[in-house]
């Protein structure tokens, strides 16, 4: 069954509606399994299997983007897939705040708080090599489009003095008309086939490739979060909380290889 679906009233897509959190829960569970084995516990996700369902149709809703990417302005995706993780982890950072503020004393809530924003901190770096990878396609591609525009004046100063010069040696207009006409068509053609489809592929490429590294920071920072959240609410020794956001910190810092983002499934 399909229905629509709109995300933050910007655009409207169609999710299945029978779709659970199974892949962005999964992977979340097997992060802590991985990183955190003495922690983890089968029941540990279960107070956040609503957020994770939802988490799991914001990246479906960017699968369905690149999905039918010829409806979507590219430079608009690019944006919207950096500012998908901004505004996840914005929430996720809150709700450990407000976990936080409810347990301990102000010394090691002002303590863990610290390292709880260095996680952010680590989020925010690996977003900005994302966005400055982001902002030279964009100049190039900026570049691309002024050569373009550059070749067609050229192109069209040379038609006139072609025409102009072809008033004087031929007799007939007509031969004119059709050198012009073969410079016409190859421009078009170039561009049509050529250089705008290349750009095209170029960015979308980019998008798929940061919202598999969004998805996968996000799915890290959620797994560290719960893990932390629990620690706090049962009012683990802060030493050893300290000691779970760090390790967690370290993991999410982590350069990303393509063979370690799975593929967001399209």
């Amino acid at each position: 069954m399909t229905g629509k679906k709109t995300y933050d009233g910007k655009i409207e897509v169609s999710l299945d509606e029978t779709a659970t959190a199974c892949d962005f829960g999964c992977r979340v569970q097997n992060f802590i399994r991985r990183v955190y084995p003495d922690e983890f516990d089968p029941d540990l996700l279960d107070p956040h299997q609503l957020q994770m369902e939802r988490y799991e149709d914001i990246f479906s809703w960017l699968d369905d983007v690149y999905a039918h990417r010829e409806r979507y302005n590219l430079h608009w995706a690019l944006r919207e897939a950096g500012d998908v993780l901004e505004r996840l982890v914005g929430e996720s950072g809150e709700n450990i705040a407000d976990c936080l503020s409810r347990h301990y004393n102000r010394e090691n809530r002002v303590r863990l708080s610290r390292l709880t924003a260095g996680m952010d901190r680590a989020v925010r770096r690996k977003q900005a090599s994302i966005n400055r990878k982001t902002r030279y396609f964009t100049i190039l591609s900026f570049l691309v489009s002024l050569v373009d525009i550059v070749i067609s004046v050229i192109l069209i100063v040379i038609i006139s003095e072609i025409a102009h010069f072809g008033n004087m040696l031929f007799t007939s207009i007509i031969l004119v008309i059709i050198f012009t006409g073969i410079i016409a068509l190859l421009k078009v053609t170039l561009d049509r086939f050529y250089i705008i489809p290349l750009v095209q592929r170029w960015g979308w490429r980019k998008f798929l490739e940061n919202t598999r590294i969004n998805k996968q920071t996000m799915i890290e920072f959620e797994a560290v979060s719960i893990v932390v959240m629990q620690a706090i609410q049962e009012e683990w020794e802060p030493r050893i909380v300290c000691q779970l956001i760090e390790r967690g910190i370290r993991e999410i810092a982590l350069p990303y290889t393509p063979r370690e983002i799975p593929p967001i499934g399209i």
